[in-house]
């Protein structure tokens, strides 16, 4: 406890206005914001410094006695609470654990814009402050197939089970139709980047059923912005699909009937295989 409240003192002192979700503030990242208002890339900077320096002390933490004393007794469970950045609500897979937020690195520094990349010949993470946040290069056949890009949907499945939120929003590097990194075309983009990496995209309007493959994403209008899902599998009647919604939470399993799709407005293809 001393090793905390040092901690919570010492960034109350950097930072007379700090941002967090929990008054365990250190098991997570904790994000702050200037009141000196410095320009440009100062402000990006402090964020940084910020950021660089919660995971410094945290890392001191838990070597303090209680939390190395009850290291053997954790539980988790996904956590109830809400995330900001400078305001903004953000989505983020998130536990709590002994009164902890705990995040994936990866997601605060997509939210944060600061550089995470693995190297997995050494086993190694490696963060560089100095550079934005490029997102992962997913590792594809040059050329996929149906078999490979089940395979990859299947991994994503274990990581994003039906009901979990995907860390949102999702930026995408490979120039797909969709920008906004949220709700269901954040999701069909990152679930395309994962099975086709930085393929090129092509749409299809109004595609006959014999086009359709799994991993390619039907589009159609409706009542609002209209509707995009993943296609994770395919009859001669309908397809299964994974797909999202206004929640952000990824969703196994629907399936759309042929006759249904062909019949709706704006009905269109994107696919990445190549022709």
């Amino acid at each position: 406890m001393q090793c905390a409240s040092f901690a919570l003192q010492f960034f109350s002192t950097l930072f007379p206005r700090l941002f967090l979700t929990s008054r365990h503030s250190f098991g997570m990242v904790v994000f702050a914001t200037d009141t000196t208002k410095p320009k440009g890339d100062q402000i990006m900077n402090r964020k940084r410094e910020a950021i660089f320096m919660g995971l410094g002390i945290f890392a001191g933490l838990t070597l303090c006695g209680p939390a190395s004393a009850a290291v053997q007794q954790l539980t988790a469970t996904p956590t109830t609470q809400a995330f900001y950045v400078d305001g903004q609500q953000v989505q983020f897979e998130a536990y709590h654990i002994h009164g902890n937020n705990f995040v994936k690195l990866r997601d605060i520094g997509q939210a944060v814009d600061f550089g995470v990349t693995y190297d997995a010949a050494t086993n190694s993470v490696h963060i560089d402050s100095t550079q934005p946040y490029r997102g992962e290069t997913p590792t594809v056949p040059s050329a996929p197939t149906e078999e490979s890009v089940q395979a990859a949907l299947a991994q994503l499945r274990e990581t994003y089970p039906t009901g979990t939120v995907y860390p949102t929003p999702y930026r995408s590097t490979s120039g797909g139709p969709y920008h906004r990194g949220t709700h269901c075309s954040g999701w069909a983009t990152l679930c395309s980047d994962a099975a086709f990496g930085n393929l090129p995209w092509r749409r299809v309007d109004n595609p006959s059923w014999e086009q359709i493959r799994p991993g390619d994403l039907i589009r159609y209008d409706n009542s609002g912005n209209g509707h995009v899902v993943v296609v994770s599998s395919k009859t001669d009647e309908y397809v299964k699909v994974t797909e999202s919604s206004l929640n952000n939470h990824a969703r196994w399993g629907g399936q759309y009937f042929k006759w249904w799709l062909e019949e709706q407005p704006g009905y269109a293809l994107y696919t990445r295989y190549p022709e």
